[in-house]
């Protein structure tokens, strides 16, 4: 059967041509990333407010309306392979989130396999990228032979986006406490888990319902001590007429500082922490609805969820439990994540912005200094 057929007319100057194009049908998924990709590139020498215009003109809400359409459906396609004998009743549940990099799951288990105490947690890998499920179980059944690892693996259909893959994950953990870990995080010190369970138990439960860690680039600095929030304010010229947008950013704690940077380190609350490493009480996780859907592919996703728990009654906390981040190593790049960055920014912005400029605005932000330093 042969494609329907359209026509579209050029016009220019005194010249018009008739074409006959064929309209061809296209996946939700691609049809995703065919939307996405032009936003991307027209944030290249551009103000993003010139794209945030599209997006308040109904884009944006139809963009996150698909998403949910598609990461549902890939919700419900979700395959379960359990490889070794996990743990009966865990201690905690490591949930990564994998795509595109499979190569990195061998090498997470082998430093993992390391620590002291790992035998009592589980470990649960969700792979948004379908085509890498063959290479995902031999690499998961050769992690287990070598390193003794237990791994539950989940293979998703497409791509779920790394909040929706993670609640796949979640909802089939054994365990009440649930890690969010990317790929390219790796222990620094093999007594974590042991730290780890002390921080859970020995600390107030309000200290713990979601904490975060200082994670360090290879080079030895620090990359994350918490994340605060800054509001950028652009322009866009059009006519002879300004219009102004404010646009949410998150920023890191220490970020580049020399390791040990003390103020960066200590137990404190924070406006939020990154899902690069997340412990999160389970109960606690599924109240809040665990990650937001409306997030295309990954970015914000972390900090919606962190003030979700600051406006339920809990702020976020960061204790000492040192990672080293290979930041940006742990997924694929593809042309449409910057145009569903972009998205994700802007929606994050709508959902959040008063509140942040309310009262989280700033490093300093009043909500998580302490006396001493909202009297300075």
């Amino acid at each position: 059967m042969s494609a329907p057929v359209t026509e579209v007319t050029l016009s220019v100057g005194s010249e018009r041509k008739t074409f006959s194009c064929p309209i061809l049908s296209v996946a939700d998924e691609r049809f995703m990333e065919l939307a996405l990709e032009p936003l991307g590139i027209q944030t290249v020498g551009h103000a993003p407010v010139e794209v945030f215009r599209y997006l308040d003109a109904g884009l944006g809400r139809s963009l996150i309306a698909l998403n949910i359409e598609i990461s549902t459906r890939m919700a419900l396609g979700a395959q379960t392979v359990q490889i070794g004998v996990a743990p009966a009743r865990p201690e905690a549940s490591v949930i990564v989130c994998l795509y595109g990099r499979p190569e990195l799951l061998t090498i997470q288990c082998a430093l993992f396999s390391k620590c002291r105490g790992i035998e009592n947690y589980e470990f649960i890998y969700v792979s948004n990228s379908p085509e890498m499920a063959e290479l995902l179980i031999k690499d998961a059944t050769i992690a287990n032979r070598i390193y003794g690892m237990p791994i539950t693996l989940i293979v998703l259909p497409g791509n779920a986006g790394f909040g929706v893959a993670n609640n796949i994950a979640a909802n089939a953990a054994r365990s009440a406490r649930l890690l969010m870990v990317n790929p390219d995080i790796f222990p620094m010190d093999p007594e974590w888990p042991s730290q780890h369970s002390r921080i859970v138990n020995d600390l107030p439960p309000e200290q713990v319902a979601m904490f975060g860690a200082p994670l360090y680039y290879d080079d030895g600095s620090l990359m994350h001590g918490g994340m605060y929030f800054e509001v950028d304010v652009e322009f866009s010229f059009r006519d002879q007429q300004a219009t102004r947008c404010e646009m949410l950013r998150v920023e890191h704690y220490g970020k580049g500082a020399p390791p040990q940077t003390n103020p960066f380190l200590v137990s404190r609350p924070v406006p939020a922490v990154t899902g690069a490493f997340m412990s999160v009480e389970r109960e606690w996780f599924e109240s809040l609805g665990g990650f937001s859907p409306e997030f295309i592919y990954g970015h914000y996703e972390d900090a919606d969820l962190c003030l979700k728990s600051f406006t339920a009654g809990k702020p976020t906390w960061l204790h000492y439990l040192p990672f080293l981040h290979f930041e940006g190593k742990g997924s694929a790049y593809r042309p449409a994540q910057e145009g569903g960055r972009l998205v994700n920014r802007w929606h994050f912005s709508k959902v959040w912005g008063e509140i942040v400029k309310e009262s989280i605005h700033g490093p300093a932000s009043q909500a998580f200094s302490t006396p001493a330093e909202r009297n300075d």
